[in-house]
């Protein structure tokens, strides 16, 4: 009888064991899975009209370049336009909390849109129409006096501006859909050999950068050289490309 208990007894612990091995790994498993949540929605490109006014240097840079275009450019097919390896890249916010501007072909934003390189902008239009509850000047008036405190409130809200936040390069951010190699993952099927070179064709970095570089001459880029560096870690360029000048710098 004993021995039969003693062996029941070593069963049952084993048992217990394993399923309290089990439940810890599903339980862990659980709570890492979709830990990092979007916090706000997509705005789609009516968020940034500011910065897509006519003249402003930055819109009109943007327009200009086939990011604004590329899902009509690039999907021509009803069943492109509902891929989601397709839509990965041509288009915005895939299966994500969109608030305006939603495309009539599922749950995304057309094109590639300001939000798909500096990310949700819910929480960035709301600081700029009414910063501190002081009003739409209250942010302009920040960022002439404190250009800095401006920017950590817009990467407080959301904004990312790769090679500052999180990407420590802008190339970096480029390769998530563009490729340098033609064996890359990310190279699209449809992309053929270069017509000039008979080569597939690849991104060549430093002349996309110089050709879709949109960065405008703003208040604390004269103020950047003298900051606290320890002060301002984390909101200070890392990527070098930014000590290069922008295009439309005053000098």
């Amino acid at each position: 009888m004993r021995i039969m208990l003693s062996r029941s007894l070593r069963v049952f612990m084993i048992v217990f064991a394993v399923v309290a091995v089990s439940s810890v790994s599903v339980f862990q498993g659980s709570q890492s899975f979709g830990a990092e949540k979007q916090k706000y929605k997509y705005m789609s490109n009516s968020g940034c009209k500011c910065h897509l006014s006519k003249g402003c240097f930055e819109g009109e840079e943007y327009k200009a370049r086939l990011h604004s275009k590329t899902f009509n450019k690039r999907l021509l097919t009803d069943e492109e336009k509902t891929n989601p390896e397709c839509l990965r890249c041509h288009a915005t916010a895939f299966d994500m909390k969109i608030k305006k501007g939603k495309s009539k072909h599922g749950n995304f934003l057309e094109n590639v849109t300001c939000e798909a390189c500096h990310g949700p902008g819910e929480a960035y239009v709301n600081v700029k129409k009414n910063y501190n509850k002081k009003g739409k000047d209250a942010f302009k008036k920040l960022l002439k006096e404190d250009p800095m405190m401006a920017r950590k409130v817009q990467f407080d809200a959301g904004l990312i501006v790769a090679g500052i936040n999180k990407y420590d390069t802008i190339k970096e951010q480029c390769l998530e859909c563009h490729w340098e190699d033609e064996k890359d993952k990310n190279k699209c099927p449809k992309v053929g050999n270069d017509e000039k070179t008979g080569k597939p064709k690849v991104m060549d970095f430093k002349k996309y950068f110089k050709l879709d570089d949109h960065r405008d001459h703003d208040p604390i880029d004269d103020v950047l050289p003298t900051v606290d560096k320890k002060k301002w870690a984390g909101y200070i360029e890392k990527d070098p490309l930014f000590k290069t000048k922008p295009s439309n710098a005053k000098h």
